[in-house]
């Protein structure tokens, strides 16, 4: 199993010249444990903190998936296969999601990738296809679990978990902490890294609740992006299609 430092050409790929603090901590609980927890707030680098060590576990005369990434959504799936890309690893990876053609993810997985990236309910239905072997499936990442949770994928995400009988690290990533880690993901006493600042956390963040009927939601937000005088803002919708 290849353990060894990463090389300069991938740090040098990737823009940065060290890792940060939390991926140093991340990185050697990693290696080192089967059940780690990943704390730490959104855009901290947590995306590099898991891709680095499963680099660094993957086996080069292993042929198959070994490592398996759940996302809550195709958009955050995405961002994951990029940043594994921008690596410049020689290890294929694929991502799955739903909305993207089945067809052509069967094709792609017919020469299968060593990492896989995937929404739950697509991975889902590639496992019931029998679209890869679980065998060489050592790794599972579920990233922002507690957005798959709210968003209700218990049964796809127990389904996954359930298939994949050779797994011998499970890493849950977060960027709140307080999330009660489900039984069926079989991580008993995972090892916490923990870099969420509760304090500044709260005193950056403002919270405010605007009610409006559903239709008139558009125009409501209409006038709340106009409120904002041209400040930058993101709007996360539900779907989509939104």
């Amino acid at each position: 199993m290849n353990r060894n430092p990463l090389s300069n050409n991938v740090l040098l790929n990737l823009d940065i010249q060290r890792l940060n603090k939390m991926q140093e901590v991340a990185q050697n609980a990693i290696l080192n444990d089967a059940n780690v927890l990943l704390l730490s707030p959104t855009g901290s680098g947590k995306t590099l903190a898991f891709l680095l060590p499963i680099f660094q576990l993957l086996e080069e005369d292993v042929k198959g998936v070994q490592a398996v990434i759940i996302v809550p959504s195709r958009e955050l799936g995405l961002q994951i296969e990029q940043v594994w890309k921008k690596m410049g690893t020689h290890y294929k990876v694929n991502m799955c999601y739903g909305g993207h053609s089945i067809d052509v993810e069967i094709n792609n997985l017919s020469n299968p990738p060593a990492l896989l990236i995937g929404t739950p309910g697509r991975i889902v239905d590639h496992l019931n296809r029998r679209s890869f072997t679980t065998e060489n499936v050592k790794t599972l990442v579920l990233d922002e679990f507690d957005k798959s949770l709210q968003l209700g994928y218990h049964e796809e995400m127990s389904f996954i978990v359930g298939q994949l009988t050779k797994l011998n690290k499970r890493i849950l990533v977060s960027a709140t902490s307080g999330v009660e880690i489900p039984k069926y993901t079989k991580i008993i006493d995972p090892t916490i890294v923990d870099f969420i600042d509760e304090k500044k956390q709260n005193t950056n963040l403002d919270t405010r609740i605007v009610f409006s009927k559903s239709k008139d939601k558009l125009e409501s937000l209409f006038q709340l992006i106009c409120s904002l005088n041209s400040e930058s803002a993101i709007i996360f919708c539900n779907h989509r299609e939104a």
